[in-house]
């Protein structure tokens, strides 16, 4: 198995991570990264080579710590994504990118919104977003998140995220297409095939079952 790190993120890594994320989008795209630093209700996780206790999931910060200096920043880290915790439906619509309709979102107590979830071009197929996804899953239910939504972009690339939810237990809700030619799609081929959509997980329903939406 590969030995990859997940660790927290650390003053600096803002800059690479933006790097990482807008190769995934088209030439001259941007993206605000922000990294949770003093936010206790937002956990950022990065994935990075490494794997120093021989299990590769970064948990002992202690091992992080004392191989910090021995890897280039730039060129360690393999994949990211966030979670944020948010009480308030209203609250989750105006995180979310691609709808802004809380009557879209299932009923909860504590929403985690994914977030900010990409892997490194080269670096996909190695289990990296699985990882990132089953800590974050870890830390939002220790947290007292019961339902774990993303708004996600689903596309006609290796790399859409669509699979990693399927895997992991999600349900889509809601699609809506992204209008535009194959010519302006960063991902598709032939056709595009993108969708703005909204998956949902609620923890402890190994059935998958979004639950009741909101009216």
């Amino acid at each position: 198995m590969d030995e990859i790190a997940i660790r927290d993120p650390r003053p600096g890594d803002d800059e690479p991570l933006e790097e990482l994320i807008t190769s995934h989008f088209s030439e001259g795209s941007s993206y605000g990264v922000d990294l949770g630093l003093d936010d206790p209700t937002y956990h950022v996780l990065v994935a990075v080579e490494g794997g120093a206790d021989g299990s590769g999931d970064g948990s002992d910060a202690g091992d992080a710590e004392a191989t910090r200096g021995e890897r280039d920043r730039d060129d360690a880290i393999l994949g990211v994504m966030a979670l944020r915790e948010l009480d308030d439906p209203t609250a989750v619509a105006d995180e979310m990118y691609f709808f802004d309709d809380p009557a879209l979102l299932p009923d909860a107590e504590l929403y985690g919104h994914l977030e900010m979830g990409y892997v490194r071009d080269g670096a996909t197929g190695r289990g990296i977003g699985s990882r990132l996804l089953e800590r974050l899953h870890a830390v939002g239910a220790a947290r007292g998140v019961d339902l774990f939504l993303a708004d996600s972009w689903y596309h006609g690339g290796d790399d859409s995220p669509e699979r990693l939810f399927d895997a992991h237990g999600y349900e889509t809700v809601h699609r809506d297409p992204i209008e535009r030619s194959a010519a302006e799609c960063p991902k598709c081929e032939g056709e595009c095939v993108c969708e703005g959509a909204l998956a949902v997980r609620r923890v402890g329903d190994d059935e998958g079952g979004a639950g009741t939406l909101r009216s």
